[in-house]
């Protein structure tokens, strides 16, 4: 076993400022680096071994939903829990290497969250009462005290939080639609996360207690999956305001957007490098689905991108 150490709907370019840009800064035109050629379904990477690992949901086994762990450096796949004969969905990783977790499938369609502990060897799990309830796209805090996740039960489908033990249930949402995909920005201040109480889907931020709640995206479109870059500049997320699904950059007040993957086909599940300057893209080409690396090195110019702007 490893450890981990370590909206608008009007365009935020000019049209002569975005073409500037695109001439200035390569990592625009330049194409991402395919990770991996299997072309089945994956979803949820995220980075471990400061970067140089990334453990994915794969649908790799007929009939599960299995995690796998890819080294960079050689393209070596192996599965996380070769011995778990039930679905495995949304790893995610402590900061400070001790523990882990990711939602199971204890009975179709219940999702229940696992908590492993690597020090003591162990493992906690909290699991919602309702029946039909699920568990989603958990994230630990920085501070290492507990997890935040989307949980469908009594009372919708709400962002919650437990402590590292699976206990201590604490509800910071309590509106209606769908309240998922949370994920904390650098410094543990605030969370990002997914909202249909509109009746759409929009990406908002909040405290993390719950409070001071913020509407980012505002697009008929939905717009999904938000993560927040190392640094907190730039806020990555899915949306389907050009007709299909994908990848886009903005900053916290959903301005500066910038389409990453700009391709007609599925774009999807974004996850940041320790660095800041290089994403990670669940991506369909020809109708296979793979990892893909986008380097953003330009992309990620704050000063640059202001100065077009203005």
């Amino acid at each position: 076993m490893f450890l981990y150490n370590d909206s608008r709907t009007k365009p935020a370019f000019p049209i002569a400022g975005l073409l500037m840009l695109i001439l200035v800064n390569p990592a625009l035109t330049s194409p991402p680096k395919q990770l991996t050629f299997d072309g089945k379904k994956k979803l949820s990477p995220i980075f471990t071994h400061s970067g140089k690992h990334l453990v994915f949901s794969t649908h790799s086994l007929p009939n599960r939903v299995t995690l796998e762990q890819l080294v960079l450096a050689t393209g070596k796949r192996t599965r996380l829990l070769p011995n778990e004969t039930a679905h495995q969905w949304d790893v995610t990783f402590s900061n400070n290497g001790r523990y882990w977790c990711y939602a199971r499938s204890a009975s179709s369609p219940q999702l229940q969250l696992v908590i492993r502990d690597t020090h003591e060897n162990t493992e906690a799990i909290f699991a919602t009462p309702e029946p039909r309830g699920t568990v989603r796209h958990p994230t630990f805090s920085p501070d290492n005290t507990h997890i935040v996740f989307g949980l469908s039960g009594p009372g919708g489908h709400q962002i919650a939080s437990v402590n590292l033990q699976g206990q201590n249930l604490q509800k910071l949402t309590a509106a209606p639609g769908i309240n998922t995909g949370p994920e904390y920005s650098f410094d543990g201040d605030k969370l990002v996360f997914t909202s249909s109480r509109t009746g759409n889907f929009e990406i908002y931020s909040m405290l993390a207690d719950g409070n001071k709640l913020q509407m980012i995206t505002n697009n008929p479109a939905m717009d999904l999956h938000p993560s927040w870059s190392p640094d907190g500049k730039w806020i990555a997320f899915t949306t389907l305001r050009d007709g299909n699904y994908e990848v886009y950059l903005m900053n916290e007040q959903g301005t500066n957007l910038v389409n990453v993957t700009n391709h007609h086909e599925r774009d999807q599940f974004s996850a940041w490098h320790p660095n800041g300057q290089h994403l990670v893209t669940v991506s369909e080409r020809k109708g296979r689905f793979d990892l893909y690396l986008h380097d953003l090195h330009s992309l990620t110019n704050m000063d640059a991108l202001r100065n077009v702007d203005k």
